[in-house]
């Protein structure tokens, strides 16, 4: 399974367990991500992208549908551990400005 769920003290975290993120993975992991928010009844949800090497646009389109549901239900996604070329990518869509990005999780889970 290339994504893992993990819940800790009310907050889940989702780790991504791919180097690359791409259009491929996508609808899987925007699937994975709204049966968490829409089965489980997810909320606070914090993205573990610690593994991720690379990742498209496509797969950045599958976390902000991920937010914009999660959103609709009163609940929070946050990112953890980018890398420098996933971090080059969410300055060059701009979307740390739609999501908190932290380097490490506690500060995430803090941050709720």
């Amino acid at each position: 399974m290339n994504y893992e769920a993990i819940d800790q003290n009310g907050v889940t975290f989702l780790v991504i367990k791919l180097r690359r993120a791409t259009a491929d993975a996508a609808k899987d992991f925007k699937q994975y991500l709204f049966d968490l928010i829409e089965t489980s009844g997810k909320k606070k949800i914090i993205i573990d992208l610690t593994d991720v090497e690379f990742v498209d646009s496509s797969f950045l389109g599958a976390i902000v549908s991920g937010l914009k549901k999660v959103t609709a239900v009163k609940g929070d996604i946050k990112i953890v551990g980018l890398q420098a070329p996933v971090r080059a990518m969410f300055e060059l869509t701009r979307l740390y400005k739609v999501f908190e990005i932290f380097d490490a999780r506690e500060d995430a889970v803090s941050s709720f």
